[in-house]
């Protein structure tokens, strides 16, 4: 990204018509939201977010830079995504609390169809319901 900017390109931000999205949320540039998403207030997306079809993203929710939402994604109030985390299809994230955000830290991937309901360390794969760290068998 540095050297594309270096090279006096410049990012575009895509948002599709049919995106329901209040206007206290801040789009990092570069970002794409798809067809059939919906963003409710106090929402932070990085650079280069990419929310696919039909996500919905709670209050109060950050997505760091990179991060990607497959299709079908449910974010719940008060989540904290880290840089460059993947969430799989259909994948719910329950929500957290003003003193204590649900935290997904950088380079996490979410299993699709995993139901979260706690916090996943950087680096870390989860699946299942509710989700759990990847068995290395």
């Amino acid at each position: 990204m540095q050297k594309a900017a270096e090279a006096g390109l410049q990012f575009t931000t895509l948002i599709h018509p049919n995106v329901e999205m209040s206007r206290w949320i801040d789009v990092g540039s570069g970002s794409v939201i798809c067809a059939g998403s919906i963003l409710t207030t106090n929402i932070k997306l990085g650079l280069h977010v990419q929310i696919n079809l039909d996500c919905t993203i709670g209050h109060d929710v950050v997505l760091g830079d990179y991060t990607t939402l497959a299709p079908g994604v449910h974010v719940s109030g008060w989540v904290h995504a880290g840089r460059c985390v993947y969430i799989g299809t259909g994948a719910v994230i329950i929500n957290g609390t003003e003193d204590a955000p649900l935290v997904i830290g950088d380079d996490a991937v979410i299993g699709a169809a995993a139901c979260v309901v706690k916090s996943v360390p950087p680096g870390l794969t989860v699946v299942g319901v509710p989700a759990k760290p990847l068995s290395k068998t």
